[in-house]
């Protein structure tokens, strides 16, 4: 396991790498469709398959390092512990109730610390579901990219244009779903 600031700055490169991820992905998708308008842009296509593919390793590396720290720090003691999300809860409240009298405002009041609780453990679970799309899009990412090498649309036709484009749009859509879902689960608490 990392130590917490190894793992903060491991957190900092993973989601820098899923950043980029996600643009060359949507830069080949873009780029793709280009090519299938004819604009002559497949060179264009296969090196944003190849950054797409390299950057989404390298991010899945760093996620996987980064994993047993977050599961021990984040998920089993913090998002699946009942008591900590409730003593969490209760001491926030202590704050914004202190902040409020101090500034002579009324205190905002959270959910239900049973809702909250619910809700961290359904973000555990999406981050489970995260990974495993995010894994499914790597291997779609890595046959694109054998696809894209082997295929030469004036030499072999474009019957198998449909089939690259659907796989392009599958592996930007693992990247986005990855991203969003891997915010929203930092946003309850990151390591």
């Amino acid at each position: 396991m990392l130590t917490e600031s190894a793992a903060r700055w491991l957190l900092v490169l993973h989601t820098g790498l899923g950043v980029a991820a996600v643009g060359a992905a949507t830069h080949l998708v873009v780029w793709l469709r280009k090519e299938r308008r004819g604009a002559g842009a497949l060179r264009s296509v296969r090196r944003f398959a190849v950054i797409t593919f390299v950057l989404q390793i390298l991010a899945f590396l760093a996620g996987n390092v980064m994993y047993p720290t977050y599961k021990v720090q984040v998920r089993s003691a913090y998002l699946e512990n009942a008591a900590a999300l409730a003593s969490d809860h209760t001491a926030r409240q202590a704050e914004y109730d202190k902040l409020a009298t101090r500034e002579g405002t009324v205190a905002p009041r959270g959910e239900a610390t049973s809702a909250m609780v619910k809700r961290a453990v359904k973000a555990a679970r999406w981050f489970d579901v995260k990974e495993h799309w995010v894994a499914l899009g790597v291997i779609t990412c890595a046959g694109l990219v054998l696809v894209l090498m082997l295929w030469d649309p004036r030499r072999d036709g474009r019957a198998i244009e449909p089939v690259v484009m659907s796989l392009a749009y599958l592996v930007a859509a693992t990247l986005w779903l990855g991203a969003v879902i891997g915010v929203l689960t930092a946003s309850w608490r990151a390591v």
